[in-house]
């Protein structure tokens, strides 16, 4: 299984977000919003004459073969990691069954 995650930062700046959390993982640039878009988590908000994009915190789980197996939004961290874990664990599982 491989864990990422997403930020609309630069590069550069996840390498530096990386460093300074200690992350176990890999943070990926999303700078152009395409990932966003596809996901359909990006999120508009306006205050006063500015407006700022921001991704909503989400969780796709992808298979192997390239497929959205799930996805969580509005993601509370409490409990969410082990969800994810247990249905991961769940597909694969069935990935074996079926050989």
């Amino acid at each position: 299984m491989t864990v990422a995650g997403v930020s609309l930062d630069s590069v550069a700046l996840n390498a530096t977000w990386v460093e300074r959390l200690a992350l176990p993982y890999p943070l990926l640039s999303d700078s152009e919003r395409i990932a966003g878009r596809a996901f359909r988590v990006l999120t508009r908000f306006g205050v006063g004459g500015w407006s700022i994009e921001l991704l909503r915190r989400s969780t796709v789980l992808i298979a192997r073969d390239g497929h959205v197996a799930a996805m969580w939004n509005r993601v509370k961290i409490r409990g969410h990691a082990s969800e994810v874990l247990e249905i991961a664990k769940a597909l694969a599982a069935d990935r074996e069954a079926r050989g």
